[in-house]
């Protein structure tokens, strides 16, 4: 009986899963955003702004309480099959943000494309905006708390370590952690040897 309740439970889990994710996802197209098929969430996702300025591809996973921001003068592009896990944050108030295919990012981590300009005014809540696109590579694997700042470019097949931060541009197929964020070794694949 026990055995009989856990699959039915668990049959149950998947089906609430489903309807959500469609509901999600039908009711952000609904407002402009582009989002292709197999689109899961896991949990609450909240998405927020210009919706015409976010496109996701086919099989992206996005788990509990990730929020994406999309600004006016943004843009956030999600390869196929991503996951993006949970508390994470990609703000695209302004500049572009463009995550490749098979990446995944973990947990609380934060994405940003712009900046306050602290040099323009004396006033910060009165400064502009430094904007710079981020782009995430193709099969690239995100850590922790990491946090990706504007301007940033990471290549490839990159590891990012847990509790990084990444301000500066990281070569494809590389390994690399601490803050700031940098290249320490080289991916060697099983084929590669």
């Amino acid at each position: 009986m026990r055995k009989h309740l856990t699959v039915l439970f668990i049959i149950l889990r998947r089906l609430i899963t489903y309807f959500s994710s469609l509901f999600v996802k039908y009711k952000y197209i609904l407002f402009g955003a582009k989002i292709g098929s197999h689109f899961r969430v896991i949990g609450n996702c909240k998405i927020r702004g210009w919706y015409n300025n976010l496109t996701i591809k086919d099989h992206v996973d996005i788990h509990n309480n990730v929020c994406i921001l999309v600004g006016h003068y943004g843009s956030v592009q999600i390869g196929r099959k991503t996951s993006i896990s949970y508390n994470t944050i990609v703000n695209a108030g302004a500049g572009n943000i463009i995550i490749g295919e098979d990446s995944m990012i973990a947990g609380n981590c934060y994405i940003v494309s712009n900046d306050h300009d602290i040099h323009s005014t004396l006033s910060v809540r009165d400064c502009g905006h430094i904007i710079g696109d981020v782009h995430i590579g193709n099969n690239v694997w995100i850590g922790s708390n990491v946090v990706i700042t504007k301007g940033v470019h990471i290549g490839d097949g990159a590891i990012i370590g847990a509790g990084s931060v990444v301000t500066k541009d990281i070569p494809p197929m590389t390994i690399a952690y601490g803050v700031p964020c940098k290249a320490v070794s080289h991916r060697i694949l099983n084929n590669e040897k």
